[in-house]
Protein backbone atom coordinates (compact mmCIF):
# COMPACT_ATOMS: atom_id res chain seq x y z
CA UNK A 1 0.00 0.00 0.00
CA UNK A 2 1.24 3.39 -0.16
CA UNK A 3 0.02 6.58 1.52
CA UNK A 4 -3.14 7.11 2.44
CA UNK A 5 -3.74 10.47 4.33
CA UNK A 6 -5.32 11.57 0.81
CA UNK A 7 -8.29 9.60 -0.09
CA UNK A 8 -9.23 11.39 -3.05
CA UNK A 9 -5.50 11.33 -4.85
CA UNK A 10 -3.59 8.49 -6.01
CA UNK A 11 -0.70 8.02 -4.08
CA UNK A 12 1.25 4.44 -4.90
CA UNK A 13 4.25 3.51 -3.45
CA UNK A 14 6.89 4.33 -4.66
CA UNK A 15 10.32 3.33 -6.47
CA UNK A 16 13.20 3.93 -4.09
CA UNK A 17 14.33 6.08 -7.76
CA UNK A 18 11.36 8.79 -7.04
CA UNK A 19 11.90 8.11 -3.30
CA UNK A 20 15.30 9.63 -3.24
CA UNK A 21 14.37 12.04 -5.65
CA UNK A 22 11.13 13.58 -3.94
CA UNK A 23 13.36 12.99 -0.22
CA UNK A 24 15.79 15.50 -1.70
CA UNK A 25 13.66 18.62 -2.70
CA UNK A 26 11.24 17.84 0.21
CA UNK A 27 14.12 18.38 2.48
CA UNK A 28 15.06 21.81 0.81
CA UNK A 29 11.54 23.05 1.66
CA UNK A 30 10.97 21.79 4.97
CA UNK A 31 14.25 23.73 6.14
CA UNK A 32 12.83 26.90 4.89
CA UNK A 33 10.38 26.45 7.50
CA UNK A 34 12.47 24.81 10.24
CA UNK A 35 15.59 24.27 11.65
CA UNK A 36 16.17 21.02 12.44
CA UNK A 37 14.96 18.77 9.30
CA UNK A 38 15.65 14.44 9.33
CA UNK A 39 14.61 11.32 7.14
CA UNK A 40 14.82 8.73 10.41
CA UNK A 41 16.73 5.53 8.44
CA UNK A 42 14.26 3.26 6.46
CA UNK A 43 14.91 -0.48 7.15
CA UNK A 44 17.04 -1.76 4.38
CA UNK A 45 16.64 -4.35 0.94
CA UNK A 46 13.07 -2.52 0.46
CA UNK A 47 12.50 -1.81 -3.45
CA UNK A 48 9.75 0.69 -3.02
CA UNK A 49 8.22 2.72 -0.02
CA UNK A 50 4.40 3.97 0.76
CA UNK A 51 5.77 7.69 1.65
CA UNK A 52 8.36 9.70 2.69
CA UNK A 53 8.33 10.00 6.88
CA UNK A 54 10.48 13.47 7.97
CA UNK A 55 11.17 14.69 11.82
CA UNK A 56 10.95 18.16 12.09
CA UNK A 57 12.01 20.67 15.07
CA UNK A 58 12.36 24.34 15.54
CA UNK A 59 9.85 26.39 13.28
CA UNK A 60 12.15 29.43 12.06
CA UNK A 61 9.02 31.77 11.62
CA UNK A 62 7.45 30.65 14.81
CA UNK A 63 9.40 30.28 17.82
CA UNK A 64 6.72 30.10 20.15
CA UNK A 65 5.37 27.13 18.74
CA UNK A 66 6.77 24.64 21.52
CA UNK A 67 4.09 22.59 22.01
CA UNK A 68 1.25 21.05 20.65
CA UNK A 69 -1.52 23.34 21.75
CA UNK A 70 0.38 26.80 20.89
CA UNK A 71 2.12 25.65 18.04
CA UNK A 72 0.72 27.40 15.09
CA UNK A 73 -0.50 24.54 12.70
CA UNK A 74 -2.33 26.60 10.20
CA UNK A 75 0.02 28.85 9.30
CA UNK A 76 3.02 26.11 9.49
CA UNK A 77 0.79 24.02 7.02
CA UNK A 78 0.22 27.01 4.71
CA UNK A 79 4.23 28.09 4.60
CA UNK A 80 4.76 24.38 3.83
CA UNK A 81 2.35 23.85 1.08
CA UNK A 82 3.80 27.12 -0.85
CA UNK A 83 7.24 25.69 -0.01
CA UNK A 84 6.17 22.49 -1.50
CA UNK A 85 4.29 23.83 -4.36
CA UNK A 86 1.13 21.82 -3.59
CA UNK A 87 -2.67 22.12 -2.43
CA UNK A 88 -2.86 19.25 -0.45
CA UNK A 89 -1.70 19.14 2.92
CA UNK A 90 -3.24 19.21 6.24
CA UNK A 91 -2.97 18.50 9.71
CA UNK A 92 -3.09 15.02 10.99
CA UNK A 93 -6.24 14.01 12.95
CA UNK A 94 -5.45 10.39 14.35
CA UNK A 95 -2.29 11.67 14.78
CA UNK A 96 -2.37 15.78 15.90
CA UNK A 97 1.53 16.12 16.06
CA UNK A 98 1.85 15.02 12.43
CA UNK A 99 1.18 16.43 9.11
CA UNK A 100 0.58 15.19 5.81
CA UNK A 101 1.33 16.39 2.25
CA UNK A 102 0.71 15.53 -1.67
CA UNK A 103 3.03 16.30 -4.11
CA UNK A 104 3.20 15.71 -7.99
CA UNK A 105 6.07 12.68 -8.69
CA UNK A 106 8.73 14.11 -10.83
CA UNK A 107 8.47 13.33 -13.87
CA UNK A 108 4.93 11.64 -13.54
CA UNK A 109 2.72 14.99 -12.68
CA UNK A 110 -0.11 13.63 -14.21
CA UNK A 111 0.14 10.06 -13.12
CA UNK A 112 0.19 9.88 -9.29
CA UNK A 113 0.91 11.83 -6.27
CA UNK A 114 3.70 10.48 -3.35
CA UNK A 115 2.54 11.22 0.28
CA UNK A 116 5.16 13.39 2.67
CA UNK A 117 4.78 12.86 6.35
CA UNK A 118 6.02 15.37 8.79
CA UNK A 119 5.97 14.49 12.34
CA UNK A 120 6.98 17.28 14.87
CA UNK A 121 8.86 17.41 18.14
CA UNK A 122 7.96 20.62 19.68
CA UNK A 123 11.83 20.15 22.29
CA UNK A 124 14.33 20.66 20.15
CA UNK A 125 16.62 19.08 23.03
CA UNK A 126 14.27 15.95 22.15
CA UNK A 127 15.33 15.86 18.26
CA UNK A 128 18.00 13.64 18.27
CA UNK A 129 16.43 11.46 20.86
CA UNK A 130 13.56 10.96 19.05
CA UNK A 131 15.44 10.71 15.80
CA UNK A 132 16.70 7.58 17.29
CA UNK A 133 13.11 6.58 18.40
CA UNK A 134 12.03 6.61 14.54
CA UNK A 135 15.02 4.96 13.23
CA UNK A 136 14.48 1.59 11.51
CA UNK A 137 10.90 1.47 11.78
CA UNK A 138 10.56 2.44 15.29
CA UNK A 139 13.16 0.21 16.53
CA UNK A 140 12.76 1.60 19.75
CA UNK A 141 9.51 -0.02 19.99
CA UNK A 142 11.55 -3.54 19.77
CA UNK A 143 14.69 -2.62 22.48
CA UNK A 144 11.20 -0.95 24.30
CA UNK A 145 9.86 -4.69 24.54
CA UNK A 146 13.34 -6.32 25.79
CA UNK A 147 13.82 -3.95 28.89
CA UNK A 148 10.30 -2.95 29.85
CA UNK A 149 10.03 -6.44 31.99
CA UNK A 150 13.59 -5.53 33.41
CA UNK A 151 12.39 -2.56 35.03
CA UNK A 152 13.12 0.29 32.13
CA UNK A 153 10.46 2.13 30.20
CA UNK A 154 11.40 4.08 26.54
CA UNK A 155 9.06 6.83 25.78
CA UNK A 156 9.53 10.05 23.63
CA UNK A 157 11.03 11.89 27.09
CA UNK A 158 14.25 9.19 27.16
CA UNK A 159 14.86 6.73 28.96
CA UNK A 160 13.44 5.80 32.43
CA UNK A 161 14.30 3.14 35.66
CA UNK A 162 11.20 2.56 37.61
CA UNK A 163 10.68 1.70 41.06
CA UNK A 164 9.41 -2.04 41.54
CA UNK A 165 7.02 -1.03 44.83
CA UNK A 166 5.01 1.67 42.95
CA UNK A 167 4.57 0.43 39.11
CA UNK A 168 1.87 -2.13 40.28
CA UNK A 169 -0.62 0.71 41.36
CA UNK A 170 1.24 3.98 39.77
CA UNK A 171 2.82 2.74 36.38
CA UNK A 172 3.77 6.74 35.77
CA UNK A 173 4.53 7.82 39.33
CA UNK A 174 7.25 4.79 39.39
CA UNK A 175 9.20 6.20 36.67
CA UNK A 176 12.81 7.84 37.43
CA UNK A 177 14.15 9.59 34.26
CA UNK A 178 17.89 8.42 33.22
CA UNK A 179 18.60 10.10 30.17
CA UNK A 180 17.84 11.21 26.88
CA UNK A 181 21.20 10.17 24.76
CA UNK A 182 20.73 6.76 22.82
CA UNK A 183 24.47 6.03 23.34
CA UNK A 184 23.22 5.41 26.92
CA UNK A 185 20.58 2.98 25.71
CA UNK A 186 23.15 1.30 23.60
CA UNK A 187 25.49 1.08 26.34
CA UNK A 188 23.14 -0.42 28.96
CA UNK A 189 21.93 -2.71 26.62
CA UNK A 190 25.28 -3.66 25.32
CA UNK A 191 24.75 -2.51 21.55
CA UNK A 192 27.02 -0.61 18.98
CA UNK A 193 26.55 2.39 17.39
CA UNK A 194 25.92 0.59 13.88
CA UNK A 195 22.28 1.67 14.50
CA UNK A 196 22.90 5.65 15.05
CA UNK A 197 25.02 5.47 11.97
CA UNK A 198 23.12 3.95 9.75
CA UNK A 199 25.61 0.67 9.56
CA UNK A 200 22.96 -1.91 8.31
CA UNK A 201 22.29 -3.45 4.97
CA UNK A 202 20.29 -5.86 5.30
CA UNK A 203 17.30 -7.11 7.71
CA UNK A 204 19.03 -9.63 8.91
CA UNK A 205 21.70 -7.65 10.30
CA UNK A 206 19.74 -5.56 12.17
CA UNK A 207 17.99 -8.70 13.82
CA UNK A 208 21.18 -10.65 14.90
CA UNK A 209 22.27 -7.33 16.39
CA UNK A 210 19.15 -6.95 18.26
CA UNK A 211 19.85 -10.48 19.39
CA UNK A 212 23.74 -10.12 20.43
CA UNK A 213 22.02 -7.93 23.47
CA UNK A 214 22.80 -9.13 26.57
CA UNK A 215 19.35 -8.59 27.51
CA UNK A 216 17.70 -10.51 24.59
CA UNK A 217 15.80 -13.60 25.84
CA UNK A 218 13.60 -15.36 22.91
CA UNK A 219 11.58 -16.84 25.69
CA UNK A 220 10.16 -13.30 26.62
CA UNK A 221 8.89 -13.08 23.53
CA UNK A 222 7.20 -16.32 23.64
CA UNK A 223 5.68 -15.23 26.75
CA UNK A 224 4.11 -11.85 25.23
CA UNK A 225 2.84 -13.58 22.26
CA UNK A 226 0.59 -16.03 24.57
CA UNK A 227 -0.72 -13.28 25.49
CA UNK A 228 -3.75 -11.76 23.33
CA UNK A 229 -3.40 -7.98 23.53
CA UNK A 230 0.31 -8.19 22.74
CA UNK A 231 -0.55 -10.41 19.55
CA UNK A 232 -3.03 -7.52 18.22
CA UNK A 233 -0.74 -4.90 19.09
CA UNK A 234 2.61 -6.67 17.34
CA UNK A 235 -0.12 -6.46 14.45
CA UNK A 236 -0.03 -2.98 13.93
CA UNK A 237 3.68 -2.60 14.22
CA UNK A 238 5.83 -2.65 11.19
CA UNK A 239 5.73 -6.00 9.40
CA UNK A 240 9.76 -6.29 9.86
CA UNK A 241 8.92 -6.02 13.51
CA UNK A 242 6.70 -8.91 12.98
CA UNK A 243 8.34 -11.01 10.85
CA UNK A 244 11.27 -11.03 13.48
CA UNK A 245 8.89 -11.79 16.06
CA UNK A 246 6.88 -14.44 14.80
CA UNK A 247 9.67 -15.81 12.57
CA UNK A 248 12.68 -15.18 12.65
CA UNK A 249 13.50 -16.10 15.99
CA UNK A 250 11.44 -19.43 15.73
CA UNK A 251 14.11 -19.78 13.13
CA UNK A 252 17.01 -19.04 15.23
CA UNK A 253 15.93 -20.63 18.41
CA UNK A 254 13.99 -23.91 18.09
CA UNK A 255 12.89 -24.30 21.74
CA UNK A 256 11.23 -21.08 20.94
CA UNK A 257 7.44 -21.63 21.18
CA UNK A 258 4.17 -19.16 20.28
CA UNK A 259 0.55 -19.47 19.81
CA UNK A 260 -0.01 -20.89 16.42
CA UNK A 261 -2.10 -23.24 14.02
CA UNK A 262 -0.08 -26.32 15.69
CA UNK A 263 -0.33 -25.24 19.23
CA UNK A 264 -3.31 -23.87 21.47
CA UNK A 265 -3.39 -21.98 24.48
CA UNK A 266 -4.27 -25.24 26.69
CA UNK A 267 -0.96 -26.84 25.57
CA UNK A 268 1.05 -24.04 25.39
CA UNK A 269 0.04 -22.89 29.30
CA UNK A 270 0.22 -26.85 29.99
CA UNK A 271 4.24 -27.28 28.54
CA UNK A 272 5.47 -24.04 29.47
CA UNK A 273 5.24 -23.63 33.15
CA UNK A 274 8.88 -24.75 34.01
CA UNK A 275 9.68 -22.14 31.26
CA UNK A 276 7.60 -19.78 32.69
CA UNK A 277 9.18 -19.74 35.99
CA UNK A 278 12.78 -19.66 34.66
CA UNK A 279 11.39 -16.75 32.69
CA UNK A 280 10.28 -14.76 35.86
CA UNK A 281 13.48 -15.81 37.51
CA UNK A 282 15.55 -14.17 34.96
CA UNK A 283 13.52 -11.61 34.60
CA UNK A 284 13.79 -11.02 38.55
CA UNK A 285 17.71 -11.61 38.67
CA UNK A 286 18.27 -9.71 35.32
CA UNK A 287 16.41 -6.46 36.48
CA UNK A 288 18.20 -5.91 39.56
CA UNK A 289 21.73 -6.19 37.19
CA UNK A 290 20.12 -3.95 34.96
CA UNK A 291 19.03 -1.55 38.13
CA UNK A 292 23.06 -1.93 39.44
CA UNK A 293 24.31 -0.63 35.65
CA UNK A 294 22.09 2.21 35.99
CA UNK A 295 22.71 3.81 39.24
CA UNK A 296 26.65 2.69 38.35
CA UNK A 297 26.14 5.20 35.19
CA UNK A 298 23.95 7.48 36.98
CA UNK A 299 24.68 7.88 41.34
CA UNK A 300 21.56 10.97 40.75
CA UNK A 301 19.44 8.48 39.17
CA UNK A 302 19.88 6.16 42.40
CA UNK A 303 19.47 8.77 45.06
CA UNK A 304 16.01 9.78 43.29
CA UNK A 305 14.99 6.38 43.00
CA UNK A 306 15.36 5.36 47.05
CA UNK A 307 14.26 8.57 47.69
CA UNK A 308 10.66 8.20 46.04
CA UNK A 309 10.91 4.31 47.32
CA UNK A 310 11.36 6.08 50.72
CA UNK A 311 8.63 8.16 50.25
CA UNK A 312 6.26 5.24 49.13
CA UNK A 313 6.64 3.11 51.56
CA UNK A 314 6.06 5.27 54.39
CA UNK A 315 2.62 6.35 52.77
CA UNK A 316 1.64 2.71 52.39
CA UNK A 317 2.80 2.10 55.97
CA UNK A 318 0.66 5.16 56.82
CA UNK A 319 -2.32 3.64 55.17
CA UNK A 320 -2.15 0.51 56.44
CA UNK A 321 -2.10 1.91 59.79
CA UNK A 322 -4.60 4.03 59.28
CA UNK A 323 -6.82 1.42 57.62
CA UNK A 324 -5.59 -1.15 60.84
CA UNK A 325 -6.76 1.91 63.84
CA UNK A 326 -9.90 2.63 61.59
CA UNK A 327 -11.20 -1.04 61.70
CA UNK A 328 -10.59 -1.69 65.72
CA UNK A 329 -12.21 1.31 66.90
CA UNK A 330 -16.18 0.52 67.25
CA UNK A 331 -18.46 2.97 65.53
CA UNK A 332 -20.49 3.36 68.78
CA UNK A 333 -20.20 2.69 72.49
CA UNK A 334 -20.52 -1.36 72.23
CA UNK A 335 -17.86 -3.19 70.55
CA UNK A 336 -15.12 -1.93 73.28
CA UNK A 337 -13.66 -4.04 75.51
CA UNK A 338 -10.56 -4.60 78.14
CA UNK A 339 -9.12 -8.17 77.55
CA UNK A 340 -6.86 -7.16 74.69
CA UNK A 341 -3.44 -8.59 75.03
CA UNK A 342 -0.61 -6.80 76.84
CA UNK A 343 2.44 -5.88 74.92
CA UNK A 344 5.31 -7.76 76.30
CA UNK A 345 8.05 -5.71 77.99
CA UNK A 346 11.89 -6.06 78.37
CA UNK A 347 13.76 -4.27 80.93
CA UNK A 348 17.81 -4.38 80.24
CA UNK A 349 19.65 -3.36 83.28
CA UNK A 350 23.42 -3.05 82.82
CA UNK A 351 25.53 -4.89 85.24
CA UNK A 352 27.30 -2.25 87.86
CA UNK A 353 24.65 0.82 86.50
CA UNK A 354 22.11 2.21 88.37
CA UNK A 355 18.52 2.21 86.19
CA UNK A 356 17.92 5.79 84.99
CA UNK A 357 14.89 5.19 85.94
CA UNK A 358 12.89 3.20 88.64
CA UNK A 359 11.21 -0.26 88.31
CA UNK A 360 7.86 0.24 87.40
CA UNK A 361 5.13 -0.98 90.10
CA UNK A 362 4.14 -4.38 88.66
CA UNK A 363 0.76 -5.32 87.69
CA UNK A 364 -0.70 -8.81 87.60
CA UNK A 365 -1.26 -11.06 84.57
CA UNK A 366 -4.05 -9.32 82.03
CA UNK A 367 -4.37 -6.50 84.69
CA UNK A 368 -4.62 -3.20 83.01
CA UNK A 369 -2.25 -0.25 84.37
CA UNK A 370 -3.50 2.02 86.45
CA UNK A 371 -4.60 5.22 84.95
CA UNK A 372 -3.03 8.40 86.44
CA UNK A 373 -6.68 9.66 87.72
CA UNK A 374 -9.14 6.91 88.98
CA UNK A 375 -12.01 6.95 87.82
CA UNK A 376 -15.45 5.80 89.53
CA UNK A 377 -16.75 2.46 87.38
CA UNK A 378 -13.52 2.71 84.88
CA UNK A 379 -14.43 -0.75 83.67
CA UNK A 380 -18.25 0.12 82.91
CA UNK A 381 -19.70 1.23 79.75
CA UNK A 382 -20.68 4.44 81.18
CA UNK A 383 -16.51 4.01 82.99
CA UNK A 384 -15.31 3.78 79.96
CA UNK A 385 -16.90 6.93 78.00
CA UNK A 386 -16.16 8.72 81.35
CA UNK A 387 -12.78 8.24 80.36
CA UNK A 388 -12.54 9.37 77.08
CA UNK A 389 -14.91 12.48 77.71
CA UNK A 390 -11.52 13.32 79.91
CA UNK A 391 -9.94 14.28 76.44
CA UNK A 392 -10.03 17.73 76.04
CA UNK A 393 -10.29 17.83 72.16
CA UNK A 394 -11.94 21.13 72.19
CA UNK A 395 -9.12 22.04 73.80
CA UNK A 396 -6.48 20.25 71.63
CA UNK A 397 -8.03 21.65 68.47
CA UNK A 398 -8.56 25.05 69.77
CA UNK A 399 -4.95 25.05 70.62
CA UNK A 400 -4.02 24.35 67.00
CA UNK A 401 -6.39 26.75 65.22
CA UNK A 402 -5.05 29.37 67.43
CA UNK A 403 -1.60 28.49 66.33
CA UNK A 404 -2.73 28.84 62.53
CA UNK A 405 -4.19 32.43 63.42
CA UNK A 406 -1.10 33.37 64.33
CA UNK A 407 0.91 31.85 61.41
CA UNK A 408 -1.26 33.46 58.91
CA UNK A 409 -1.55 37.24 60.80
CA UNK A 410 2.54 36.82 61.18
CA UNK A 411 2.51 36.16 56.93
CA UNK A 412 -0.17 38.85 56.98
CA UNK A 413 2.50 41.60 58.18
CA UNK A 414 5.07 39.85 56.41
CA UNK A 415 3.03 40.92 53.33
CA UNK A 416 2.31 44.68 54.34
CA UNK A 417 5.86 45.08 55.70
CA UNK A 418 6.96 43.95 51.85
CA UNK A 419 4.13 46.11 49.99
CA UNK A 420 5.67 49.11 52.20
CA UNK A 421 8.86 48.46 51.88
CA UNK A 422 8.72 48.31 47.67
CA UNK A 423 6.62 51.41 48.07
CA UNK A 424 8.99 53.29 50.14
CA UNK A 425 11.91 52.15 47.83
CA UNK A 426 9.72 53.41 44.49
CA UNK A 427 8.74 56.81 46.35
CA UNK A 428 12.63 57.20 46.97
CA UNK A 429 13.74 56.29 43.30
CA UNK A 430 11.28 58.93 42.19
CA UNK A 431 12.80 61.62 44.72
CA UNK A 432 16.39 60.38 43.49
CA UNK A 433 15.20 61.42 39.51
CA UNK A 434 14.12 64.40 40.36
CA UNK A 435 16.75 65.57 42.20
CA UNK A 436 18.84 63.85 39.37
CA UNK A 437 17.30 65.61 36.92
CA UNK A 438 17.13 69.00 38.57
CA UNK A 439 21.37 68.62 38.84
CA UNK A 440 21.22 67.94 34.86
CA UNK A 441 19.60 71.26 34.26
CA UNK A 442 21.92 73.34 36.35
CA UNK A 443 24.83 72.25 35.24
CA UNK A 444 23.34 72.68 31.52
CA UNK A 445 23.76 69.02 30.43
CA UNK A 446 19.92 68.86 28.84
CA UNK A 447 17.99 71.34 27.47
CA UNK A 448 15.25 73.67 29.25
Amino acid sequence: MGGHAFHDLHCPRISAEVYNQVKLQTTAALQKVFYHVVVPTEMPEKDNYGDIDFLVASPVHSPTSTNIDNFDWNGIVLALKHAMHTAHGRRGFLNPDCMYFAICAPGHEDEFWVQVDVKVCFKPELFEWQTFELNYASNSKMIGSMVKPLGLTIDPEGLHVRVEDIEETNFPASMVWVSKDPRDVLKITGLDRRILDAGFETKDEIYEYFAGSWLFNPAHFAARLAQEKYCDRLEDRAPHWTYFVKEWVPKQYPGYKFIGEDVTLNQYSQESSEESTKLHEWYKLTRATVREKVFTMFPRVAAEYYAKRAIHVKEQEEHRLREMITAAIPMDVHGWKDDFPQPRIIIIKHAGEEPSTPDPKPTAAGELTPTTTPFDNAHTEDGRLSNLSHTNYVGMWKKRFEKEDRKAERKREEDEAQAKAEAEMIANREKILKRLSKLNLSLGLVAV
